[in-house]
């Protein structure tokens, strides 16, 4: 399968660009990943989606009694280059996450790139024609990106007033619009480690570039 998405295929003999699409395992963020996807894959690309096992069960599930949840493929009929391929979060399908949420996202920054890893090194075949398109609030695709040697690409699946709101968290609280007393919860220091680790540092690290530079990619679906 990794070699089929990255073969010749219409295209003179050529290799197929190869977009690797990495969302943050909860549905808000994947939804938007599947559209860009989508959009990739009708300008030509070959693209292999990455979704967390329990992810796929939540939507497949949703979707009613009548889905087979181990063959359901988000993209099945789309008539597209895209391959779905599923990763475990480091924790079993009857893991609650929403109730040891903490816990969860712990599992998130440390376990899940383990797997990522695993199957990127299986995926990318062809490292000068293949790209990976992470989703800005999961840290760890530059580091793999560098150990891979391929590009990566930071996507933005929220609204531009989200983006300012965590990278301004420090005024807010300053001026008492954040009424926050002692610590910040853990979930909101993992969202903003998440987006100043990978937009600020890993991101540019990969890419040699400077801070100010740094491109955020948003999408407008």
């Amino acid at each position: 399968m990794a070699q089929e998405a990255v073969a010749a295929n219409g295209t003179g003999g050529r290799t197929k660009p190869h977009a690797v699409v990495i969302p943050f395992p909860l549905q808000g963020h994947v939804i938007p990943a599947v559209h860009l996807a989508l959009r990739l894959a009708v300008r030509g690309f070959a693209v292999t989606f990455v979704n967390t096992e329990s992810v796929h069960q939540q939507t497949a599930a949703a979707l009613g009694l009548g889905v087979d949840r181990d063959r359901y493929d988000i993209f099945a009929g789309a008539g597209v280059d895209v391959r779905y391929e599923l990763v475990s979060d480091g924790f079993p399908l009857g893991f609650d996450r929403s109730l040891n949420h903490d816990q969860y996202m712990e599992g998130v920054l440390h376990v899940l790139p383990v797997h990522v890893e695993e199957l990127l090194r299986r995926v990318v075949v062809d490292p000068a024609s293949t790209c990976l398109l992470a989703d800005t609030f999961f840290v760890s695709p530059a580091t793999l990106a560098r150990k891979l040697g391929v590009p990566c690409v930071s996507f933005w699946t929220q609204p531009a007033l989200s983006f300012a709101l965590y990278h301004h968290m420090d005024l807010l609280a300053k001026h008492g619009h954040f009424r926050c007393k002692g610590a910040l919860p853990l979930v909101l220091i993992f969202l903003l480690l998440s987006v100043y680790k990978y937009t600020m540092r890993s991101t540019c690290n990969a890419h040699k570039c400077h801070p100010k530079k740094q491109t955020i990619t948003r999408c407008n679906m």
